[in-house]
């Protein structure tokens, strides 16, 4: 079976092993320092703390905002997404303060128009999900309202770009969040971080993940979670990101063969491409494509035929039982209920690429 994701790991198991072998394996240690010092330079940020998953920084995206933000009476929350952004602003807002955002059927992300971002509420968070790794330009959004608080789920966008930087690192949005889990480019397993370029953002949520401990040991003084990543992850990542440069180019590689192999079906219309907003890169998290009144749980059953593993794009939130009450006016989308991601990890190579083509064209084609 050809999986929809394996990690790329084993060239960088010698920081977690160390970490290990020097019983260094909480979330006291070097590698937690080093990761998080590397992440900032190569992100160029001024703070980064690194976290025990993608969710718990997501999390700390809405703390950051109540901390920073308490005038704040709405958060939009785009459609179409994994479900996590959506759990993470209930934790701390009720439904009646959030609204569900327009989406773009050709980008699959916010819709980013002009008149639908002037038309929106003022006293107002904007969470953008930069989804399926597909890049929204935050810094022209925030030239559109400069008003708006922004904040970034950059867990699947980690590595793509707006306007010539990386996504999650503009001085646009208040806070980021990064994914290391299994699927990520760079992962630790589970795994993640916050990042920002707010003093005062970063010494809340440095406390706040950390139990809310003060500088005096066992003393607390907030309501605080334990959000801290191992040195042992931390080891896997900081491993990865001294060779970073090589595990993007694998992926750009990856994403520019399926390109070229895909070519015929995009041009006889068969499949098409989700497009990408102006004055942006996509983070070449997963390769996905839309294919015309699909019924995916055929061409699933087709591909695990053929040894081959696909899956859906994220679902309309009123598929799921506890979101079905909230608001929304808009209609579904039918090229994300038409969309599959196709395995995409660093280590496939061009022959199982050619083969999952040729899977693809004998499926669209009988």
């Amino acid at each position: 079976m050809i999986p929809i994701y394996m990690p790329y790991i084993d060239k960088y198991t010698s920081s977690a092993q160390d970490a290990i072998s020097t019983n260094w394996i909480s979330n006291y240690g070097i590698y937690v320092t080093n990761a998080e010092e590397q992440m900032k330079k190569i992100m160029k940020t001024k703070f980064c703390i690194l976290m025990n998953n993608g969710t718990a920084a997501t999390h700390c995206l809405l703390l950051a905002t109540k901390h920073k933000h308490p005038e704040i009476t709405k958060v939009y929350v785009p459609n179409n997404v994994f479900v996590v952004p959506w759990n993470c602003t209930l934790m701390e807002y009720s439904k009646g303060n959030m609204e569900v955002m327009k989406m773009d059927p050709n980008t699959l992300n916010i819709d980013t128009s002009e008149e639908y971002f002037k038309s929106l509420d003022k006293n107002a968070c904007v969470l953008i999900v930069h989804n399926l790794g597909n890049i929204v330009n935050v810094p022209r959004l925030k030239r559109l309202r400069p008003d708006l608080i922004f904040v970034e789920d950059n867990c699947e966008g980690n590595f793509g770009k707006y306007e010539g930087i990386f996504s999650g690192t503009s001085e646009a949005s208040l806070c980021s969040a990064v994914s290391f889990y299994a699927n990520k480019t760079l992962t630790t397993g589970e795994g993640g971080a916050f990042l920002t370029n707010d003093t005062d953002v970063y010494n809340h949520i440095k406390s706040i993940y950390s139990h809310g401990m003060t500088q005096e040991r066992y003393i607390h003084n907030k309501l605080a979670y334990n959000y801290r990543v191992t040195n042992v992850q931390a080891g896997f990542l900081y491993s990865q990101l001294n060779d970073l440069e090589h595990i993007l180019e694998l992926k750009r590689n990856l994403f520019s063969n399926y390109d070229k192999l895909l070519e015929p079906l995009i041009a006889n219309g068969k499949i098409k491409k989700i497009s990408a907003e102006k004055d942006t890169i996509s983070a070449t998290w997963m390769y996905c494509i839309v294919i015309p009144n699909l019924d995916f749980k055929s061409i699933e059953n087709f591909m695990a035929e053929k040894m081959v593993q696909i899956r859906p794009l994220f679902y309309d939130i009123r598929k799921h039982e506890h979101l079905k009450d909230i608001k929304c006016d808009s209609p579904e989308i039918d090229e994300s209920s038409c969309g599959i991601m196709l395995p995409s990890y660093p280590a496939l190579s061009n022959e199982q690429q050619e083969y999952i083509y040729n899977c693809l064209n004998e499926y669209l084609n009988t």
